[in-house]
């Protein structure tokens, strides 16, 4: 479809619905739409578009001489298909009371932002609930977290836990003891997944060997969808390794030894908590902050330490809200291409 989106500005001016029509505007282009983005500035001719979404301006008074014409446009072209998005409602806002302003309801699809708005627009033009759509305001996960491209793409949102380990392969790191553990996270239900972020140490000698014991055992515990060993895929950027920061739920750092072990501090300093072997010099770096389990206990044992935290903490619930409710793309997909579709057929959401 043919998109326009109008608003009173557009980004790069700073503004909670300019960062919505932004990522709106990302998230349809995505989905295969072309999009353009206009004010009252530029060049619009309703005839080259197949919908036009209209933010605000339908419903707030900062250029009403822009509002009639758009009444008037969309009157004289009902074969597009016009959106008026409600994120605010000056006829029911005290702050604009003295402006005496009540314009007629536009001939147009609307779409609230929330639940609230929804009732606020009923009440100030008599429009039926069920008239009114619900389509809420989200954003790009991927976008406010800064992740990388490489990262962005990995199949993390829905998981319910993401464990990150940032190592070579090297036998002392214990990398066998995280799959494991793994394997018995997995086995109480919990759908995890471990990820590695090095390759195979040039500097040892048996670093491809371990490399495929590490991917025999996978295999044997029927981990292959659970499991990336993302150094397979080429080096990881710095940039690379703080999106996955970004996007874990805790730091496992099983080592059999180490001399310091710096992706600790990198952890503390993202605020993931740390499932760590209680090596001296862990309790040297992290003292009362880490989460410690003996270098030789079952994988049941730390896997259930970590599902006690789990339910404890609760890490996740964010990422699933955000990812079910506000993820902007899921949004577009799930409720406004449906809506531009079908047109007034659509049910109310």
């Amino acid at each position: 479809m043919r998109i326009a989106i109008l608003h009173y500005t557009l980004p790069p001016t700073i503004g909670g619905v300019e960062r919505v029509i932004r990522d709106q505007a990302a998230a349809m282009r995505k989905l295969g739409h072309e999009v353009k983005m206009l004010t009252r500035k530029d060049e619009f001719h309703p005839k080259g578009f197949d919908a036009v979404l209209i933010h605000n301006v339908m419903t707030m008074p900062f250029d009403l001489e822009w509002t009639r014409k758009l009444h008037a446009l969309a009157a004289q072209h009902p074969e597009i298909r016009w959106v008026n998005w409600v994120h605010d409602v000056a006829a029911v806002n005290p702050a604009y009371a003295h402006l005496g302003w009540q314009e007629p309801v536009p001939e147009m699809l609307h779409a609230a932002v929330s639940e609230v708005r929804r009732a606020d627009y009923a009440r100030a033009t008599g429009l039926p609930l069920e008239s009114i759509h619900v389509i809420p305001n989200g954003i790009d996960l991927a976008s406010v977290l800064g992740l990388t491209p490489r990262i962005a793409t990995l199949p993390l949102w829905d998981r319910a836990l993401v464990l990150v380990h940032p190592t070579r392969l090297v036998r002392r790191k214990n990398i066998e003891l995280g799959l494991r553990v793994l394997s018995a996270l997995r086995a109480k239900g919990c759908d995890a997944t471990y990820i590695i972020t090095g390759a195979p140490d040039p500097h040892q000698a048996d670093g491809m060997a371990y490399h495929r014991e590490l991917t025999d055992l996978v295999n044997e515990l029927d981990l292959t969808e659970h499991v990336l060993f993302l150094g397979d895929r080429g080096p990881l950027g710095d940039d690379d390794v703080r999106s996955l920061y970004a996007v874990a739920d805790a730091l496992f750092f099983p080592s059999m030894g180490e001399g310091f072990g710096l992706p600790l501090l990198e952890a503390l300093a993202h605020r993931l908590p740390i499932f760590c072997s209680n090596l001296r010099v862990h309790g040297e770096v992290l003292g009362e902050t880490g989460h410690y389990f003996q270098i030789d206990a079952e994988p049941k044992e730390i896997s259930a330490q970590i599902m006690r935290w789990l339910k404890n903490n609760q890490p996740t619930r964010h990422r699933r809200l955000l990812r079910q409710n506000f993820d902007m793309l899921k949004i577009c997909q799930e409720r406004l291409e449906p809506l531009l579709l079908t047109a007034n057929e659509c049910p109310a959401t």
